[in-house]
């Protein structure tokens, strides 16, 4: 695709037509301006840049590296949650093929992902870690390829709504206010909307960003359901008990794993929880 350079404030001109590269080395060492692309072409890079995201994870999975394919994931799902409606979204079901591919025969691998430590824990990390805690799940409990893979990327996309979340409430570094937590409760209901806008990804993957804080004794939110999915019954899940035990809060501290199971097998016993998929997330933690 053609780029442009600004050599005078919004003055562009052409540097790289159509159908030409920019040699490694002058990437490798800045021997060029800051370059532009046209808005037209937005969806083009996007998907671009996905590719090249994708060639690494899928090298990085071949070398055995999951520190790698999890360092590449947090690129790619950083460029997808800064703007998922640049067309990073509708790429990813192409990454899920690649994951669910390359992990099918070694699925306990998955279980390491949520273990190797980031500097910062973020919305990143946290939706990388279910992704791979739900596709440990689905291995384990014997499910298709095609229906991991939707799962899969239903993990991988449940908190795309924080992408309209004011950063200061996002990143607050303390308990928020109720009027905050209003705010924070609207991101299911972001994410539904934000995923059926590209129809390719479908209503299933939309069910687990809609419904994922959805409780059976209708105490969740946004809705307060009692009739939800099988995806929003699993990635709430699976969502609750990765946030306990990686998340450190100012209000509490992150929760050692069998701890973090004891306290969920009591919302079990409440009522809030599905019965069956716990204990078969349980199973697929071993």
């Amino acid at each position: 695709m053609p780029l442009y350079h600004e050599p005078a404030p919004d003055v562009f001109q052409l540097y790289k037509p159509p159908g030409l590269e920019i040699s490694e080395l002058r990437i490798s060492q800045g021997m060029h301006p800051r370059l532009h692309i046209q808005q037209t072409d937005r969806m083009t890079a996007a998907t671009e840049v996905h590719k090249g995201f994708n060639v690494e994870i899928a090298r990085s999975i071949d070398t055995g590296d999951v520190s790698a394919v999890k360092s590449t994931l947090c690129d790619l799902v950083s460029e997808t949650l800064a703007e998922p409606r640049a067309g990073t979204l509708q790429a990813l079901p192409g990454t899920m093929d690649i994951l669910v591919s390359g992990y099918s025969k070694q699925p306990g691998i998955l279980r390491t992902f949520a273990t190797i430590s980031n500097k910062d824990y973020t919305t990143v990390i946290h939706s990388i870690n279910v992704m791979a805690l739900t596709l440990s799940f689905c291995f384990y409990a014997g499910l298709t390829l095609r229906e991991t893979k939707r799962l899969g990327l239903c993990a991988l996309l449940h908190d795309v709504g924080k992408s309209e979340i004011p950063s200061d409430i996002l990143q607050a570094p303390r308990k928020l206010s109720p009027e905050e937590f209003e705010i924070m409760k609207s991101h299911p209901a972001i994410g539904d909307r934000l995923i059926r806008e590209i129809n390719r990804l479908g209503d299933d993957v939309a069910l687990g960003a809609r419904e994922h804080h959805e409780k059976l004794d209708g105490s969740g939110y946004p809705k307060g359901l009692r009739k939800i999915s099988f995806n929003g019954r699993l990635i709430g899940i699976i969502d609750c008990y990765e946030a306990l035990t990686n998340e450190d809060r100012p209000y509490r501290r992150a929760m050692d794993p069998i701890e973090t199971l004891q306290l969920l097998k009591r919302d079990v016993e409440a009522g809030k929880f599905d019965r069956d998929l716990f204990e078969k997330f349980c199973y697929s933690l071993i």
